[in-house]
């Protein structure tokens, strides 16, 4: 599965704790979906000229040529897949140290960059870690179950057939003619959910326990990839099965409206689908936004709160950063010094700096803070002098 989180990022973490007398490669570039830059192999020859990148930075750091090879080999293998390259969305994150390899498509653009460090360079994925990032759109239909990642700009489908029932008919072996507008007539409530009563209703539609199973499937299934994330579920579908799912889902982060879309039209059509769930999800997304920064201007100056990237790296790094908003931006070189508990910035890179942007960022993350990522999607905090490049809120 292609979704990238917060789990990956801890497991990227815990590889670059464990690899000793390693380097680490962090590879970005841009991608299509379609177009005549897939069918010209756009991308794969911008993918190759970045791994003659990041041999020539391999080979300043003295590593032999053999062992070059090496690194590259799981590249190598991506750069020769040509399905891989005809199912690629708008970015691609790859990630390479001895004895690992980890490679992302991304609903977001990347930038066209290497990397080759003492660890890996995650910075450009944190638009989709934030909270103003990344949400989820969930289409409930009898006939048809479809799961989406999305951000503010883009959607695209997420294939689920796997272990997702695709109908309700499939999942409950029983034949359901009818559809799913029919719940537009009486209702009755049995154990806190409504039955649908009237002239469309079918058998199918009034077993409700049978119908709960369905929804109660999808949820078990869906945990592979919602169990442990935390951006917004929009659900897609008529009130009934909404309401189901919602009663029953494990999910916590379910947005309290969901959208009613025409089942032959929207179903298939990712952009109508996407309009209508910007209109719930957005507002909430700017909100939280706003709450936030209102939160840190209120305590500004007061001690619990700093500007400067250097001490914010190093409270991110003890655990004290509650909600972080950053500024893309060049890397901010420097290192924390565990001894002294403290962060330098240098000017320029040097052996074993991390960019203290990207620390702060992923230790803040990893210890359950909130990141918002400034001018992103038009929800941006930043300064009308554009200064600054990081804001921290402490815990205490």
């Amino acid at each position: 599965m292609a979704l990238i989180n917060k789990n990956d990022i801890e497991k990227l973490l815990n590889v670059q704790s464990n690899t000793q007398n390693a380097l680490f490669i962090s590879l970005y570039i841009p991608t299509h979906r379609a177009g005549h830059e897939t069918l010209n192999g756009q991308d794969q020859t911008l993918f190759k000229n970045k791994l003659k990148e990041a041999r020539s930075l391999l080979a300043r750091h003295d590593v032999p040529e053999a062992e070059i090879t090496e690194y590259l080999r799981p590249a190598e293998e991506l750069l020769n897949d040509g399905g891989f390259w005809r199912h690629q969305a708008e970015g691609l994150a790859l990630f390479i140290t001895k004895g690992f390899s980890a490679h992302y498509t991304l609903p977001i653009t990347m930038p066209e960059v290497v990397y080759v460090l003492d660890q890996f360079y995650l910075t450009p994925v944190l638009p989709i870690l934030s909270q103003n990032g990344r949400f989820f759109i969930l289409s409930l239909y009898r006939e048809k179950v479809a799961f989406y990642e999305a951000t503010i700009d883009k959607i695209r489908p997420i294939d689920i057939s796997s272990f997702v029932p695709e109908t309700m008919t499939q999942a409950l072996k029983f034949d359901i003619k009818g559809n799913d507008q029919d719940f537009t007539h009486s209702t009755t409530t049995v154990n806190g959910s409504n039955i649908v009563h009237g002239p469309g209703s079918t058998k199918g539609d009034e077993e409700h326990e049978r119908v709960r199973e369905f929804v109660l499937e999808i949820d078990n299934s869906m945990q592979q990839i919602l169990h442990n994330a935390h951006e917004p579920l929009v659900l897609a579908g008529v009130d009934h099965y909404c309401s189901l799912y919602k009663q029953h889902s494990k999910y916590k982060n379910i947005v309290p409206q969901n959208i009613n879309i025409n089942e032959n039209a929207d179903v298939v059509n990712m952009s109508a689908l996407h309009e209508k769930a910007l209109t719930v999800v957005k507002p909430l997304m700017q909100q939280a936004h706003a709450d936030s920064l209102t939160r840190y201007q209120n305590v500004a100056g007061t001690g619990v709160t700093s500007e400067d990237v250097a001490t914010v790296a190093a409270e991110a790094v003890h655990g004290r950063v509650d909600t972080l908003f950053i500024t893309p931006s060049q890397p901010v070189w420097g290192k924390y010094d565990a001894k002294s508990a403290t962060a330098e910035i240098h000017n320029e890179y040097k052996r074993g700096d991390d960019d203290l942007i990207n620390l702060a960022a992923i230790k803040t993350l990893s210890q359950g803070g909130k990141v918002f990522v400034s001018s992103y999607n038009g929800l941006s905090e930043v300064s009308p002098d554009g200064q600054g490049t990081v804001k921290a809120l402490f815990r205490y």
